[in-house]
């Protein structure tokens, strides 16, 4: 019993807490970003202010087909909540960094349904970065 509980503990580590994993590659400018992907979150930065981020935010969402359920507005923080087809909950994080050197670098967290899809997160992003 012992052995099982703290297999079950390592691999819940190593999933949730240990595993990250460089990911996007700038198709246009052949150039690697600096997102990657963590217990099912895809995080990215994005050099633009939080208010400009959620207005494409949420015109790309709509043009990807997701059903925009709601939005969290706070002073550093948008959430974006939406459905797609399938029922799955798709979240859109936007959060303005607080450090006064880089007022204008924002980090967007996204994530696709209960474990995350890093391919369909990537879309999203791509979507919206390149429609800034």
């Amino acid at each position: 019993m012992k052995a099982i509980f703290i297999t079950l503990l390592a691999i819940y580590a190593s999933v949730f807490t240990g595993c990250t994993t460089p990911v996007a590659t700038d198709p246009l400018t052949g150039q690697e970003q600096l997102a990657e992907f963590r217990a099912g979150y895809f995080y990215a930065p994005i050099d633009k202010p939080i208010g400009q981020i959620f207005k494409t935010s949420i015109r790309e969402l709509d043009d990807l087909g997701y059903f925009r359920t709601g939005e969290l507005h706070s002073e550093s923080v948008i959430t974006i909540y939406s459905r797609k087809v399938g029922d799955e909950k798709v979240t859109v994080r936007i959060s303005q960094q607080t450090d006064a050197e880089v007022e204008e670098e924002s980090e967007i967290r996204i994530r696709v349904g209960y474990l995350g899809n890093l391919a369909e997160s990537q879309v999203i992003y791509a979507r919206i970065r390149d429609a800034l």
